[in-house]
């Protein structure tokens, strides 16, 4: 005998009758609805936990890499990027500064020097880098003062004060108060040579600077190069991320009025910007995975009901009922399911949001140490919340949902009602 006991559903629409008919079929195998439901809610849990901890960590690297350390766009002597000669400068590093502070879509900005110098403590000695800053702006555009774990920052005036990466002072073997020896060939040709105190070490999370990099005045390094009132580089960047197109709109005739050659920080560092564009991809790979193996469940959900139901659907065939009809129906308890997994997945998916935000994931003994492009990847990955890709995943599951649905519903609309209700 055939069970068709739908209750009373003739009460409004067709569309309203084939949605409680719908409702009513999904819960005639409990169990299974439950499982199905309870495995695609807790794919959607965990692919909010995915993304939101995808957006973190990438969020993270970006503040680390671009706005504490490249900034969002740099100024320099057209030739400058080719060779980095020491020579090729900005010539008049305080009023091109000036300029850039002067836009109203530039935070703050930055101008540094290079160098290039063997420094020797005792018997040690080891190539670096010479950087010199404007120590007051340089702390505002790169936090660089709260990076000092021994001694202190740079003072505001020069005093042939040095700051050193951690692994290059241990490597000279120098401490706090003593003086290192810096020899180079300045732009002139000369040979440049000078004593500095070490006042500070620093911890930046940038492999190359932790091990090579020495801050000083940049006052002090123009002495030793011999280029008076010249700078080799400005960063600057945006209040907000998506500020940084209308700022390098707003800095890009100001610098080719100068012949300057303005860059955005994609342009500095290409590896990088290829880097960050593989967050959403991450994000996409994960949510195909996750929602690929949630479609199976609803594909072997709806295709048992039909197959259960061959001679009811034959008889309600008979009844009236169109082919169309019938494929609404499969979609209708497809719809059904899929709110059941939503209805649980979200508050679990917030959850996780919420312990990602608050705690983070910690993975200090698997990866501390760890770099990426030349960068320290933080062991606490936190996460980021963003309300459109929460609504982005749950569309995906309806539409995956769907398409896993369009097989069973095809096959109960071409059942031929004679050929069903023969069945056994």
């Amino acid at each position: 005998m055939v069970n068709m006991d739908y209750g009373p559903v003739a009460i409004g629409g067709p569309m309203f009758v084939l949605a409680r008919i719908g409702w009513r079929n999904l819960w005639r195998h409990r169990r299974r609805t439950l499982i199905t439901a309870g495995a695609m809610a807790f794919g959607l849990g965990f692919c909010m936990a995915v993304v939101a901890l995808v957006d973190g960590v990438y969020a993270d690297l970006f503040d680390l890499a671009i706005t504490e350390n490249l900034g969002h766009a740099q100024v320099h002597d057209p030739e400058y990027p080719k060779k980095r000669a020491m020579w090729e400068t900005v010539p008049d590093g305080d009023a091109t500064l000036a300029d850039i502070e002067g836009l109203t879509e530039v935070n703050r900005a930055a101008a540094r020097l290079f160098g290039y110098a063997l420094l020797g403590f005792g018997d040690n000695a080891s190539g670096s880098q010479l950087i010199g800053i404007d120590p007051e702006r340089e702390t505002r555009m790169t936090l660089l003062e709260d990076k000092v774990v021994r001694g202190h920052y740079l003072g505001d005036d020069p005093a042939r004060e040095v700051i050193l990466g951690f692994q290059l002072a241990e490597r000279l073997e120098v401490g706090l108060g003593d003086e290192v020896v810096a020899v180079t060939q300045a732009a002139d040709g000369s040979i440049g040579n000078e004593l500095y105190t070490v006042v500070g070490v620093f911890e930046t999370g940038s492999v190359i600077k932790d091990r090579s990099a020495a801050f000083l005045h940049l006052a002090d390094l123009q002495d030793l190069l011999v280029l008076p009132g010249q700078v080799h580089e400005i960063a600057f960047v945006a209040g907000e991320k998506e500020g940084i197109e209308p700022m390098l709109a707003a800095a890009g005739p100001v610098m080719e009025g100068r012949g300057l050659l303005l860059r955005s920080w994609r342009e500095v560092n290409p590896q990088m910007a290829q880097m960050m564009e593989m967050a959403d991809a991450s994000s996409m790979i994960l949510l195909i995975i996750i929602f690929g193996v949630a479609s199976l469940g609803v594909l072997n959900t709806m295709l048992m009901s039909v197959f259960e139901r061959t001679k009811e659907l034959g008889v309600i065939r008979s009844l009236g009922l169109t082919p169309w009809q019938l494929v609404k129906l499969v979609f209708w308890e497809t719809a059904a399911l899929t709110c059941v997994a939503v209805l649980a997945g979200v508050p679990l998916g917030l959850a996780l949001d919420a312990y990602l935000i608050f705690h983070g994931l910690d993975l200090t003994s698997v990866m501390e140490g760890t770099s990426v492009v030349g960068v320290t990847w933080n062991p606490l990955m936190m996460g980021k919340f963003d309300g459109g890709k929460v609504i982005t995943v749950i569309v995906g599951l309806f539409v995956i949902s769907f398409l896993a649905a369009i097989w069973p519903a095809i096959r109960a609309a071409r059942l031929k009602p004679v050929e069903a209700m023969r069945l056994e």
